[in-house]
């Protein structure tokens, strides 16, 4: 069972770069309803030249996603989008209430360019727009909702107010801080290879003994 694809409310963006055969995006002439932000969130992770973004559904629908991102501070249009993500026209690609979902971003491939390419992001600064809606069987049976920024759908009320901002290569598991070494001891005079310890002791107690 498939999803209908959007043909009126596409964000000019998808219509432009030839996305309209993969979009899974709600349902068609529904008008919007209000949608509280905090029910669907996104969250970028970055592992050196990959990005992946985890969608949180806390909506009481089934959700599909659009995702792309552009240099940083310019104009989001069709084509300067470098990478992104739409969910595919498969019921089980839907984002189902109170579940989450990685989605790596992929970068651009073909004529006309889709998001279907290599997951390796070229290195750079991006800003990351998306959009949620929920999906409704049959179409037009009922309200539709949505979250995220303003692109990529048109005719939304938005409840992010920027962009997501990434840099890519991400950075890895940082790496232990060296362990500071301490200064070396002085040695004792006449054998450089012996070094005059911290402390001498005796049965009944230690006494440090200082640097000379």
């Amino acid at each position: 069972m498939t999803t209908r694809p959007r043909t009126t409310r596409l964000r000019k963006l998808s219509a432009g770069m030839g996305f309209a055969a993969a979009v899974a995006l709600a349902t068609a002439l529904a008008p919007s309803a209000s949608a509280a932000p905090a029910d669907v969130t996104v969250s970028p992770s970055l592992a050196g030249n990959t990005i992946t973004l985890k969608v949180s559904n806390n909506a009481n629908k089934r959700i599909g996603c659009e995702i792309f991102g552009v240099k940083a501070n310019t104009s989001p249009a069709a084509s300067g989008v470098v990478f992104g993500y739409q969910t595919p026209e498969e019921l089980g690609a839907l984002i189902s209430p109170g579940a989450s979902k990685n989605v790596p971003m992929r970068v651009t491939a073909g004529t006309p360019p889709t998001l279907t390419g290599s997951t390796t992001i070229p290195d750079g600064t991006y800003d990351i727009y998306w959009g949620c809606a929920t999906i409704t069987l049959p179409p037009g049976s009922a309200r539709e909702q949505f979250w995220g920024t303003d692109p990529p759908l048109t005719n939304m009320t938005p409840t992010a107010a920027a962009p997501i901002r990434v840099s890519v290569p991400g950075a890895g598991p940082t790496a232990p801080a060296p362990e500071s070494e301490a200064p070396a001891r002085p040695t004792v005079p006449g054998f450089p290879n012996i070094e005059i310890p911290e402390q001498i002791c005796a049965p009944w107690a230690c006494y440090p003994l200082p640097r000379f």
